[in-house]
């Protein structure tokens, strides 16, 4: 059990530090975490409700809305009417922020982590990268066995199917 208690508490405290680091960053770009999440989500939708907002975020209806009203009035949200059904609305990227997004979520997700295995040399990267492909694969499988979705995990681990699967 030490092992598990080990690996547990390791995966907690990098979680800690990356979010940590990701709202200190999130900060200096005048946006709070619970904005970058949404941001997030309309950006892996490129068009979503406030409704599959909430229910993706897991987040209450009104929170969402407040969210997004911020980030509308910020710049960084649009609303739009829903073709469909007009008493509903759509909300998207703004122009000005879907051109930039790709090249800045991959640094805010990354820049935390790289700065910390650059203090590592390259053989003991490759060791951390290793160990990380094992455990996930581990994951992957007892997850199949458990029978949950393993893509509904795999935003929140920052992996893609392809990337962690090689």
């Amino acid at each position: 059990m030490e092992k598990a208690d080990f690996i547990g508490d390791s995966i907690a405290y990098i979680h800690r530090y990356t979010m940590k680091s990701l709202q200190k960053q999130a900060e200096e770009h005048g946006v709070t975490i619970p904005q970058v999440r949404v941001i997030a989500e309309v950006f892996s939708h490129k068009t979503v409700s406030v409704k599959q907002l909430s229910q993706n975020l897991k987040m209450t209806q009104s929170t969402v809305s407040d969210i997004v009203e911020r980030l509308v009035s910020k710049g960084f949200l649009i609303k739009t009417p829903n073709e469909k059904d007009k008493r509903l609305v759509d909300i998207s990227l703004s122009p000005r922020l879907a051109e930039d997004i790709d090249e800045s979520i991959s640094q805010l997700k990354n820049q935390s982590l790289i700065g910390v295995l650059n203090r590592l040399n390259p053989k003991e990267q490759e060791i951390v990268e290793q160990g990380m492909q094992l455990l996930v694969s581990a994951v992957k499988e007892r997850m199949i066995e458990e029978g949950m979705d393993k893509s509904e995990f795999l935003d929140i681990l920052y992996f893609s199917e392809d990337k962690s699967d090689k």
